[in-house]
């Protein structure tokens, strides 16, 4: 069992777009929070790495700062011997605690973090022995020296790893930036390919349907009254491809009633025709007695007008059973250089008629071909020249084999097509504006034959241009084998191509 997938859809092609642009836009929606977060936090770090820097720059200059104001509290205590100089050497101790304790909470190094602890143990250290003699016995303020050099050193060094701390931080968050701005370009780009292939599968979706729709407009134009492809999508479509699909049954139902008209009015008038033509046969060959000079010349023109009433009956008939393909490709090999010497000679008597010469040049291998419809076609097209050209004209009838099809040119010496008739050719009952002045007006439909017969053989009939720079030349392409015969090889049903626009003098 095959399953095929048919995706859900809102119930308007109007929600449709709307679901599509906020799919569309919800990729780049989501990248643009993720960006305002991404900098908010980045902010929020340089902020708090801002915020250290001051810290530890302030502090390791007080903690330098104190220890200095304890080794000059000292001095002038041991020098002066006052014991009120005591409270300032206790409140600069003091203050070099803190300040010790404050870097102690900052970010360091473990082995930053035991050099803050050792001075802060070396300091105490010497803040008691400073404090423990008493003003009668103090000793010589020269032996300290030694240990505040050595303090000194040790808060130089703790200054220099504040300093490398803050270099730390400087170089984390340049890293830190640099990473973030590949991450947002990543972010940005996988948001856009996203959104790209969203939109590619929603565009499908949104086109799915209304390619449905084409395709149904497609075929009613080119007169294919088949049954349509179901429609799937929102229900509006859905509703114009019944719509679509009502049409197709209505012009149907039109078209049938117009065949049925076809062959009732063909019926009800070659019966009467028939009886006509056999009257004026009956006439002609003197059954009611002899006929006078102009008698027999009325009877002459009544046979004439009787032969083109029937002609553009068949013709009718003929046009109506090539649009419906009623009659299926018989196809066997068909000599065209034969073939066209046959309607030569067929139409010999309108020829001479008009005093014209047909010249065939060319040479053509044989055709798997239908005989009887490709003789149709031709002789549609050797009539339409024999009708306009002029009283002792030429008709050139050329072959050209191209491996794949062969072409077979049709040109007179008449007066061509008019340039606003070239769009309208080979529509049915179309008459064009440059009509012969003598020949009885056509009923359009020649060349529709034409056209019709050269599409079920896959092929088509075209105006070309003359090379002779005066008439028309009609050209029709012809592959060696048929579409129909194509199709059936392929295991395919026949299939015939569409017919193209036909056209008509």
């Amino acid at each position: 069992m095959v399953l095929k997938f048919s995706p859900p859809y809102p119930r308007s092609f109007h929600a449709l777009l709307l679901a599509a642009f906020a799919l569309v836009m919800l990729p780049l929606l989501l990248g643009l929070m993720y960006t305002a977060y991404a900098q908010q936090r980045l902010a929020r770090e340089t902020r708090e790495a801002i915020a250290t820097t001051v810290d530890v720059t302030r502090t390791t200059r007080q903690l330098s700062e104190d220890l200095s104001a304890l080794q000059r509290a000292a001095g002038q205590y041991y020098v002066l011997q006052d014991p009120q100089l005591r409270l300032g050497m206790g409140d600069a101790h003091r203050a070099v605690q803190t300040a010790l304790r404050t870097l102690l909470g900052m970010p360091f190094d473990a082995p930053d973090h035991q050099r803050i602890e050792r001075l802060g143990r070396d300091e105490t250290a010497l803040y008691e022995q400073l404090g423990s003699a008493g003003p009668a016995n103090l000793p010589r303020f020269d032996a300290f020296v030694p240990r505040f050099d050595q303090l000194g050193r040790s808060s130089d060094r703790i200054v220099a790893a504040g300093n490398a701390l803050v270099d730390r931080q400087v170089h984390a968050l340049g890293q830190q930036s640099r990473n973030l701005r590949a991450a947002l370009l990543a972010q940005a780009g996988a948001a856009v390919l996203l959104s790209l292939l969203i939109a590619a599968l929603l565009s499908w979706l949104l086109a799915r349907p209304v390619r449905r729709i084409d395709h149904a407009i497609r075929l009613l134009g080119a007169g294919d009254l088949q049954p349509l492809p179901p429609v799937h999508g929102p229900r509006d479509l859905v509703q114009l491809g019944e719509q679509l699909d009502w049409l197709r049954r209505r012009l149907r139902e039109i078209d049938e009633q117009k065949q049925r008209f076809l062959r009732h009015v063909s019926h009800e008038l070659k019966t009467p025709l028939a009886s006509l033509r056999e009257g004026v046969e009956l006439l002609l060959d003197g059954v009611a007695g002899p006929l006078a000079a102009q008698q027999r010349e009325i009877a002459m023109i009544m046979r004439g007008n009787t032969r083109d009433l029937q002609q553009r009956i068949e013709n009718l008939i003929d046009y109506s059973r090539a649009q419906r393909r009623l009659d299926p490709l018989v196809s066997a090999g068909v000599d065209l250089s034969e073939l066209l010497r046959a309607l030569v000679r067929r139409n010999e008597l309108g020829l001479r008629a008009k005093h014209l010469t047909v010249e065939i040049e060319g040479e053509a291998p044989a055709l798997n071909a239908d005989r009887g419809k490709l003789d149709t076609l031709l002789e549609n097209l050797l009539i339409n020249a024999m009708r306009f050209s002029p009283a002792a004209g030429r008709i050139r009838i050329g072959m050209h084999d191209d491996g794949d099809a062969v072409t077979v040119s049709v040109r007179d010496q008449g007066p061509g097509v008019a340039e606003q008739d070239r769009e309208h050719l080979f529509e049915p009952f179309f008459q064009g504006m440059r009509q012969p002045a003598a020949a009885a007006p056509g009923n359009g439909l020649g060349l529709a034959i034409a056209q019709e017969y050269a599409a079920l053989h896959g092929g088509q009939v075209r105006l070309c241009d003359n090379p002779d720079g005066v008439g028309a030349c009609f050209c029709v392409r012809l592959p060696h084998v048929p579409a129909q015969a194509q199709a059936a090889s392929a295991g395919h049903p026949s299939a015939a191509s569409s017919p193209p626009s036909v056209a008509s003098r």
